[in-house]
C-alpha cells in the first residue's frame, strides 16, 4: 500500500477503494477480496459458487495459486511447470 509519501511508478494501476496497486496490462485485481493476480485465469480460479446466486471469494492457496512477493504487494499466479519456479528450484541442466 502507498503512503502520501510514495512515488508510484508511471504505469501503476491505482485500486482507489482499497489503495492497492499493481503493475502490468494482464493483472487482474479482485474488487471483492482485494487480491491481485498475475492473469483473468487465475483470479477466475479463487472464485466459487454460481454467478449471481453465491459466488465468493476462496484462499487461492486452497485452488493451487502460488504467492509471489512483488513491488507492491503479494502477486497470485498459477504455478510454473519449469524447475526454475518451484521453491528450493533445482539446478537445471543445459
Amino acid at each position: 500500500m502507498t503512503t502520501p509519501k510514495t512515488q508510484l511508478p508511471y504505469t501503476a494501476v491505482l485500486h482507489p477503494q482499497c489503495g492497492s496497486w499493481w503493475t502490468g496490462l494482464t493483472r487482474s485485481h479482485c474488487a471483492a477480496c482485494c487480491r491481485t493476480f498475475s492473469c483473468d485465469s487465475a483470479a477466475d480460479k479463487h472464485r466459487q459458487g454460481r454467478h449471481g446466486i453465491d459466488r465468493h471469494c476462496v484462499d487461492p492457496a486452497t485452488v493451487g495459486l502460488v504467492a509471489v512477493e512483488k513491488p507492491y504487494g503479494v502477486l497470485w499466479q498459477n504455478p510454473g511447470g519449469d524447475p526454475w519456479f518451484k521453491d528450493g528450484a533445482e539446478e537445471v541442466e543445459a
